[in-house]
């Protein structure tokens, strides 16, 4: 079945935040299992090569992208933020930074969006601040 890419970013930020959650617990983990498994596949291959492209430039690009959210931050630390929106942040500072496979206003309203559905009520403010903060204007050439 193919996936949309509002599916696919979902699959991608629940990739990074596995990623958040062996990193705070210091364990060991291989990158390309833990997105494999997000995606219930066997082969690299076989997973969207939209997922694949924004998921390894958020891992390629991971301190650039910490300290990017970070110095946009007010009153508040990287470390503190939830793990879930740490990773809806990196999926779409990823996505609207590095891979600019959509314009910038649909990677922040995705963003907002999945905020609105995974975090409390009233967090997608904040999502959409920092990201409107992190994600710099860009030629879309769709």
């Amino acid at each position: 079945m193919e996936m949309n890419r509002t599916d696919e970013r979902i699959k991608v930020m629940q990739a990074l935040y596995q990623v958040f959650l062996f990193l705070e617990n210091k364990e060991d983990f291989d990158a390309t299992e833990v997105l494999l498994s997000q995606f219930g596949k066997t082969d690299v291959k076989e997973i969207p090569a939209f997922s694949r492209c924004v998921y390894s430039l958020a891992l390629e690009n991971y301190d650039a992208i910490r300290e990017e959210i970070a110095s946009h931050l007010v009153n508040w630390t990287f470390e503190r933020l939830d793990d879930v929106c740490k990773a809806i942040l990196f999926e779409a500072v990823s996505e609207g930074r590095y891979a600019k496979l959509a314009p910038r206003k649909v990677v922040i309203s995705e963003a907002v969006k999945m905020s609105k559905n995974y975090l409390e009520d009233g967090d997608h403010r904040f999502v959409n601040a920092v990201l409107d903060k992190s994600i710099p204007a860009y030629d879309f050439q769709g």
